[in-house]
């Protein structure tokens, strides 16, 4: 079977690496091109510092086949010419990358930009698998041949997977989420990681709380008139 060609966007950051270890050696997508803003020729060599370390944070080593693969900067890379993009930059950069990227090509993002969007889906593999079929309403509003389809937040995520199936059998009116937050996934750019969190007991993060109420209600909503209706639940987060 011939693979998908397939680029990363934001490839040396911490969800970026994600990516590469999850399509290295994938059986129906071949990492062709990584487009970061690092000038370098190759991932490898994108990802080292100034002073030789590596910005490569995963428990496993860089994987062999993605080493070699090209990288090119935002301004050099053609998205028309890849048949899937996953991204994984900054929201307000992806306001800017993504509607560009969608015009041609299927893409798929860890960002935020477009999530509360109302032709925008947020999927989770079988949770809403149904709201699938917005991509296609996202298609013909926008003009795009390809579409975006952003993962939700994290902490939604997992609140999600626990209470679709009790949505769906017995009804949820009202939820009250406690989440012991870990260190961000963002470290501390420029800076020793997790430094931040030492001697702060209440972990603050901007905009959280509002994310998983938006997010949740939106997973588990219905899809009606061409627009996700939200899931009426009553949802109070605390944080710790």
């Amino acid at each position: 079977m011939t693979k998908l060609k397939t680029a990363i966007v934001g490839a040396t950051g911490m969800a970026g690496q994600q990516f590469v270890l999850a399509l290295s050696r994938h059986p129906e997508f071949e990492v062709v091109q990584m487009v970061t803003s690092r000038n370098s020729r190759t991932y490898e060599e994108a990802l080292l510092e100034n002073d030789g370390s590596s910005r490569w944070t995963q428990s496993e080593d860089i994987p062999s086949d993605m080493k070699e693969v090209p990288v090119v900067s935002s301004e050099e890379f053609r998205p028309e010419q890849m048949d899937v993009i996953f991204t994984a930059v900054e929201s307000d950069l992806a306001k800017k990358l993504e509607p560009w990227f969608a015009k041609t090509t299927p893409t798929f993002s860890t960002a935020s930009a477009f999530r509360y969007e109302e032709d925008t889906p947020l999927m989770i593999a079988g949770v809403n698998d149904h709201h699938a079929d917005l991509v296609q309403i996202q298609q013909q509003r926008r003009g795009w041949k390809g579409f975006v389809v952003p993962i939700p937040n994290c902490t939604a995520t997992g609140l999600a997977i626990t209470l679709q199936p009790i949505h769906k059998h017995y009804g949820v009116s009202c939820v009250l989420m406690v989440s012991l937050q870990s260190v961000s996934g963002a470290g501390r750019s420029p800076g020793v990681r997790t430094l931040d969190i030492l001697d702060n007991i209440i972990p603050f993060i901007p905009k959280e709380e509002q994310k998983v109420r938006l997010e949740l209600t939106k997973i588990l909503g219905t899809v009606s008139e061409e627009q996700i209706v939200p899931a009426n639940i009553s949802i109070n987060c605390i944080w710790g």
